[in-house]
């Protein structure tokens, strides 16, 4: 909080109070023709995160190094920092608790569960956990958070309590929730995609497979199930029953709003977005200078349009009704799957965590979208 004092005619003062939030908002006027407000640099590539902590107004990301960053999102700099003798595979900001997961790297490779302290990064606490969680990636629930490994799930409760550990089929690289049923998407071999549903206690309900090979992509949307793979899109009912939906290579996240689903190319020559409606039929299709395979697509519904960033690092924003470009820049390319793109509250801006060069930026969407 900051006070700035103005003083007026006949000795009359006003006091303003302006209070920080999670959002970027205190240093719009310096935002930058490429609609960049700040950019922070690191060493080594990011392969963890962007994780957002609004109630500590923090971003947080880890480095191939190990190093857990904790950015304060108004202004980019940054807060504290620590290297952990772990992988990490896991950051989970609850609330106004900070979770942090990994693995060992030597001896067996057991695994960690820190609590850490958000005004200094101090360790608060370290348990083992049972099991080695695939990195960035989770289910947020009402009761917590499903945490799983390629064969294992746990459930981590809101007061950091951690559930049973439940079976799953060996090979999963995806889940997704349907109602009460979870939805695991299995690798099967590299030309088989397995789709295999399991009630609220895990147990086996279903499956399906389906002669392709996933790429990591599983989304639910309209009741139903969207999977990439390397040459198509899948689609599945919640039977489940597996079918292709379009024919191009998926590799990078949809995003969807109420009405339309959002998908990027990433299909060799033919990298682009192209919408669909929850018939299937295609309203829009726009092409991009290059394929769209690691960065995901963000829906923004404060300003109606469509982040992306190609594989040759060019951020395009685009009208979500109709495809309309509204902005275009080269700004840096992302080259690991998986990484968020998360926004701040109000949706003004995205954190975007780039490979070439290593950095994280705060972009107004808001520039982009309006021009202001």
């Amino acid at each position: 909080m900051r006070f700035l004092i103005h003083s007026l005619k006949k000795n009359v003062i006003f006091i303003l109070v302006v209070i920080s939030v999670t959002a970027c908002t205190l240093m719009e006027d310096t935002i930058d023709e490429n609609g960049i407000l700040w950019e922070y640099y690191v060493s080594n590539p990011i392969s963890l995160g962007i994780e957002t902590m609004p109630s500590a107004n923090l971003l947080l990301f880890a480095d191939e190094g190990n190093t857990l960053y904790a950015l304060d999102a108004g202004s980019g700099l940054l807060r504290w920092k620590i290297t952990l003798p772990i992988t990490l595979t896991t950051i989970l900001p609850m609330g106004s608790t900070l979770y942090i997961i990994g693995y060992s790297n030597t001896g067996p490779q057991t695994s960690v569960f820190y609590t850490v302290e958000t005004l200094n990064g101090s360790i608060a606490n370290q348990q083992s956990f049972p099991i080695k969680p695939l990195v960035n990636r989770y289910l947020t629930l009402p009761e917590g958070v499903l945490l799983y490994s390629s064969s294992e799930a746990v459930i981590l409760s809101n007061n950091g309590t951690i559930s049973g550990t439940y079976s799953l089929l060996n090979g999963v690289i995806a889940m997704e929730k349907i109602g009460n049923d979870y939805y695991a998407l299995i690798r099967e071999t590299d030309t088989t995609t397995k789709l295999q549903r399991y009630d609220q206690n895990f147990n086996a309900m279903g499956t399906s497979t389906h002669s392709d090979n996933p790429t990591g992509v599983f989304i639910a949307w309209g009741n139903k199930l969207y999977i990439g793979t390397t040459s198509s899109l899948l689609q599945s009912d919640t039977t489940p029953s597996l079918s292709t939906f379009k024919n191009f290579a998926v590799k990078a996240s949809p995003t969807w709003s109420s009405f339309l689903l959002y998908v990027p190319s990433a299909k060799t020559f033919e990298g682009g977005i192209r919408s669909y409606d929850l018939s299937g039929n295609q309203q829009w299709g726009v092409a991009t200078y290059a394929p769209i395979s690691y960065a995901p697509l963000v829906y923004n519904s404060t300003y109606q349009s469509i982040f992306s960033l190609d594989d040759n690092g060019n951020v395009g924003v685009y009208d979500a009704s109709n495809g309309r470009l509204l902005f275009q820049r080269y700004l840096g390319s992302i080259q690991k799957q998986g990484l968020k793109l998360p926004m701040d509250i109000y949706q003004n801006y995205i954190f975007i965590p780039f490979s070439f060069p290593s950095k994280v930026v705060c972009f107004s969407i808001r520039h982009a979208s309006t021009g202001q």
